[in-house]
């Protein structure tokens, strides 16, 4: 079997106010190589889950490792080898994928 690239123990985060979690403890293994979605009606914690995987939202409980880094306390390492595009962000419409990717990389400096 490939190497895991997401493993969550656990993981949980609720929100003030909202007496049900927004993402309920969460044990999961995605490999290397698998295409594989999240899938859910809206408020069923996907966006909140990929924020956290992504390092910008502090789970509650739990652990998650990405690429073989904590998302919160190795922050500055993931963020160097992880894309995060937010759901209310748009890419620049007159501009093919490509050059929407090639003008972030661009931006952020990023070779190869």
């Amino acid at each position: 079997m490939s190497e895991a690239v997401i493993t969550l123990h656990g993981l949980t985060k609720r929100f003030a106010g909202i007496d049900k979690p927004a993402v309920a403890p969460l044990d999961c293994t995605i490999h290397s190589g698998y295409v594989t979605g999240l899938v859910g009606p809206d408020g069923a914690g996907k966006t909140t889950l990929m924020r956290m995987l992504a390092g910008l939202l502090k789970a509650d409980g739990g652990s998650a490792s990405v690429l073989g880094f904590d998302p919160i306390q190795n922050d500055s390492e993931l963020h160097a080898v992880l894309g995060y595009m937010p759901q209310k962000f748009g890419l620049y419409e007159d501009l093919t994928v490509m050059e929407n990717l090639n003008l972030y990389a661009d931006l952020r400096s990023v070779t190869g």
